[in-house]
C-alpha cells in the first residue's frame, strides 16, 4: 500500500519544490530592483538637498565679495585717509581702517603710498612693507576703477584683494587694500562636516572645505580610481538601466556632484553629498519590505493547505450548483426562443410599415417637385398658343422647346428623388453657382413676371465653383425662390435678394425676402411641416434641400431678417483648383 501512497504524493511535493524556488527568485528579483528603485529615489531626494545647499554656499560666498567690492571706492574717497597721506599721521586712518574691518568682517584693510610702502593697516601688519610688486599695487595703479587680484601665500593657500587708488588733483598719492576673508567659509564648512570647493573658469580650487585639496584642480581631485572588475562593471551598468544617478569617489567613498556658479568671475562652487542617509534609509525600507514579503508567503502557504483541504468539499458543492444551472439553463433557453420569435414577427411588422410610410413619403416628394416644372410648362403651353394665333411658329417652337426641357427635368427630379429615398452615391461634378443661381431665375422667370418681384442679384466676378450635382443645386435654388415668393405674395412691394460669396474654403449663397418672417425657424426642415393652406404646400421642398445640402457637405439654415422677412443662407465647401480643374 506505502508503494501506492509514494506515486501520488510525489507531484504534489515536485510542485511545492517549484513553488519554493519560484517564490525565492520573485522575492530576489523583487528585493534587488526595490533595492535599485529606492537608491535611485532617495538619492534624487539628497541630490536636491545637495542642491538646496550649494546654492546657499554660493549665495554667501556672492555676498561677501560684493559687500567687499564697494568699500576700496568708499576708502579711497574718505577725507580722513588723504589728510593722513598728506601729513603722514596714520592714527586716526588706522582707527578709521579697523572700524570698516569690524563693520564688514574683512581681514585687513591697509594703505599703500605712492612708493608702494604700507602706511597704515588695520590690523599688525608690518609698516614700511614694501608691496610695490604685489598685484594689487600694480593693478591699481594702472587702473582707475576697483580692481580685484588672487595672490597665492608661502602655505599655498590664496589671499583675495579688492584694491583702488587714492587720487588727489589727477595725481596718485596711495592704494588702499581690502583683504577679503573667504577662510571663515572654509571654517564654517569644516564644522559642518560637508565637502566643498570652489574653482576658477580654470578648474583651480581655491577654496575647499579640505586643506590638502588646495593648488589641485578639480578634475585631478576627482581622477578615476583602478579600473573595476567585470561583475562591478556588471552592476554598475545594471544601476544605470534602473535610472540610478552616478557618484564620483573620494578617497574610494561615492558622493553625490551637486555644481552651482558662484556669481562672480566665472567662480563656480561644487558640493560632494555623502550616501549614508541615503544608504541608510534605503535598507530601512528594505527590511520593511523583505519582512512584509515573509509574512506575504507564510499567509500563501497557509492560504494553499486551507485550500487543499477546501478543494473537495468546493467540487461537490459546484456539482450541485452545475446541475441547477443546467436547468434553469434549459428553460431560460425555451424563453429566449420564444422572445426571439416574437421579436422577429415584430421586425417584419414594422419594416412592413416603414416600406409603406417610405412610399407615402416618396409620393408626396414626387407631386411636390413636379408641381414647379409643371406650373412652368402651363405657362409656356399659354404662350405658345397665343403665339400660333398670332402666326409666330418659330416663337412658338421655343417655347415647345422650353416644354420639352421641363420634361426632360420631370424625369431627372424623379430620378433624383428616388436615389435621394435609397441613400445612393452621388454623380457630382465642378458646379458654378453663379450658372445655377441664373438658370433658377429663368426656370421661375415666368412666376417672377407674373408677380412682379423685384429681384436684386449680387453675383461675384470670379467662378464660385463646388463639387456637386448640378441638378440638385438648382432644385435647392428653386424650392428657396418659390418660398420666397409665397413669403411675398401679400406685400404691396415684393423684393428678393439674391447674394452669393466665396469666402477661404466655402461658398455661401443667401436668399432674402421682404415677407412675413419665419414663425418657428426650428422646424422648418422637418417632412411635412408647412405654414401653407391645405392644397398649397407638402412641406417636403425645404426638407429634401436639405436633404440635399447635407450630402453635399453643406448645410442649409434659416433665420428672420433683421427688418423684416428671412433669410435662407446655403453654405457648401468650395472645390479645390485640382478639383475644379477636373
Amino acid at each position: 500500500m506505502a508503494a501506492d501512497i509514494i506515486p501520488a504524493r510525489h507531484p504534489s511535493r515536485l510542485w511545492m519544490r517549484l513553488g519554493l524556488l519560484a517564490s525565492a527568485i520573485v522575492m530576489a528579483l523583487v528585493i534587488w530592483a526595490s533595492h535599485a528603485y529606492l537608491t535611485r529615489a532617495f538619492s534624487e531626494d539628497q541630490d536636491a538637498d545637495a542642491t538646496v545647499r550649494a546654492t546657499l554656499y554660493a549665495g554667501s560666498i556672492q555676498s561677501t565679495m560684493q559687500r567687499h567690492s564697494v568699500v576700496p571706492l568708499l576708502l579711497a574717497r574718505d577725507p580722513i585717509l588723504m589728510t593722513a597721506l598728506h601729513t603722514n599721521e596714520y592714527q586716526a586712518a588706522e582707527e578709521r581702517l579697523r572700524r570698516f574691518k569690524e563693520e564688514i568682517g574683512a581681514g585687513s584693510i591697509f594703505i599703500l603710498d605712492a612708493d608702494g610702502r604700507i602706511v597704515a593697516a588695520s590690523d599688525a601688519r608690518p609698516r614700511e612693507q614694501y608691496d610695490g610688486d604685489k598685484a594689487y599695487f600694480t593693478a591699481a595703479k594702472a587702473d582707475t576703477g576697483t580692481v580685484f587680484s588672487i595672490i597665492e601665500n608661502d602655505d599655498g593657500a590664496y589671499s583675495f584683494h579688492y584694491a583702488r587708488r587714492i587720487v588727489e588733483n589727477d595725481r596718485l598719492i596711495g592704494v588702499v587694500v581690502v583683504t577679503v576673508d573667504l577662510g571663515a567659509h572654509e571654517e564654517g564648512w569644516r564644522r559642518a562636516g560637508v565637502k566643498v570647493v570652489v574653482t576658477d573658469s580654470d578648474d583651480q580650487v581655491l577654496l575647499a572645505s579640505e586643506p590638502y585639496w588646495n593648488q589641485k584642480t578639480l578634475s585631478n581631485l576627482l581622477a578615476p580610481g583602478p579600473d573595476p572588475s567585470r561583475v562591478l562593471r556588471a552592476l554598475q551598468e545594471a544601476r544605470k538601466s534602473f535610472g540610478s544617478p552616478s557618484y564620483v569617489y573620494i578617497n574610494g567613498t561615492p558622493h553625490l556632484v551637486a555644481e552651482v556658479p558662484v556669481g562672480f568671475r566665472n567662480w563656480r562652487l561644487t558640493y560632494f553629498a555623502t550616501l549614508e542617509d541615503v544608504r541608510a534609509r534605503v535598507n530601512a525600507v528594505l527590511s520593511l519590505i523583505i519582512m512584509v514579503l515573509a509574512l506575504l508567503l507564510a499567509l500563501g502557504f497557509y492560504l494553499l493547505s486551507r485550500r487543499t483541504r477546501a478543494e473537495s468539499r468546493r467540487i461537490q458543492r459546484e456539482s450541485e450548483e452545475l446541475r441547477v444551472l443546467n436547468r434553469r439553463l434549459s428553460a431560460e433557453i425555451g424563453a429566449r426562443k420564444r422572445v426571439e420569435k416574437d421579436l422577429k414577427d415584430a421586425e417584419q411588422s414594422l419594416e412592413q410599415a416603414s416600406k409603406l410610410a417610405a412610399l407615402g413619403q416618396m409620393s408626396a416628394a414626387v407631386s411636390h417637385e413636379l408641381n414647379q416644372p409643371l406650373a412652368a410648362m402651363k405657362t409656356y403651353l399659354a404662350g405658345a398658343r397665343l403665339l400660333l394665333t398670332r402666326r409666330r411658329p418659330e416663337e412658338a417652337l421655343t417655347s415647345f422647346q422650353r416644354i420639352d426641357d421641363l420634361i426632360d427635368r420631370m424625369g431627372s427630379i424623379t430620378k433624383q428623388l428616388k436615389s435621394y429615398a435609397r441613400k445612393g452615391d452621388l454623380d457630382v461634378e465642378a458646379v458654378d453657382l453663379r450658372d445655377s443661381v441664373r438658370t433658377a431665375l429663368a426656370m421661375m422667370a415666368p412666376q417672377l413676371g407674373k408677380m412682379a418681384v423685384s429681384i436684386q442679384t449680387t453675383l461675384p466676378s470670379e467662378p464660385a465653383v463646388v463639387m456637386a450635382d448640378p441638378l440638385r443645386i438648382e432644385q435647392i435654388i428653386v424650392n428657396l425662390l418659390r418660398n420666397a415668393l409665397d413669403a411675398v405674395r401679400s406685400r404691396d412691394t415684393k423684393e428678393i435678394k439674391i447674394l452669393l460669396i466665396a469666402t477661404g474654403e466655402t461658398i455661401l449663397l443667401s436668399i432674402e425676402d421682404n415677407g412675413t418672417g419665419l414663425r418657428d425657424p426650428g422646424k422648418l426642415f422637418e417632412p411635412f411641416y408647412t405654414t401653407k393652406k391645405p392644397g398649397e404646400g407638402l412641406g417636403l421642398g425645404l426638407a429634401i434641400s436639405a436633404g440635399f445640402a447635407a450630402e453635399l457637405g453643406g448645410r442649409l439654415v434659416a433665420r428672420n431678417a433683421p427688418d423684416a422677412g428671412a433669410v435662407f443662407e446655403l453654405v457648401l465647401p468650395r472645390a479645390r483648383a485640382a478639383q475644379a480643374a477636373e
